[in-house]
């Protein structure tokens, strides 16, 4: 018998654990902090990480139904992205392995390009409240 491994990748998993990070990150007591940097923190980073959250995020019952599928695959792959929305995302990760590449095009669709980026989290919102899957 022979035996395959397969590293199963969630994207966001919308949980109990993420609601609670998100509540703590709000009471932070940012006072030590400078003040520019506090500002960026609650104002930018605390509402689009929420928004990617809500918009990419799947259940935890989505991804055990694509690792089941993966662990009853004939032919399992060596990696396998549960999240067919986040994968873009991570796809920057692994085109440059220094990490400037995703951090510069966060910071272009939060800082340059945010209404574009927001309408695209509404669309995908939209998609996945349909039930449809891109």
């Amino acid at each position: 018998m022979s035996y395959q491994t397969t590293l199963v990748e969630p994207g966001p998993v919308v949980t109990e654990f993420e609601r609670k990070v998100y509540e703590d990150a709000e009471q932070m007591d940012l006072s030590e902090t400078d003040e520019e940097t506090a500002r960026i923190f609650r104002e930018i980073y605390l509402p689009y990480s929420k928004k990617v959250f809500s918009s990419l995020g799947q259940t935890p019952e989505e991804v055990a139904e694509q690792t089941l599928k993966v662990i009853t695959a004939k032919e399992p792959p060596l990696r396998h992205q549960t999240n067919r929305l986040y994968m873009p995302m991570t796809a920057l990760k692994h085109a440059d392995p220094t990490g400037r590449l995703p951090l510069d095009t966060f910071y272009k669709m939060i800082f340059k390009h945010d209404s574009v980026f927001n309408a695209t989290l509404g669309v995908l919102r939209m998609l996945k409240r349909r039930g449809g899957k891109p």
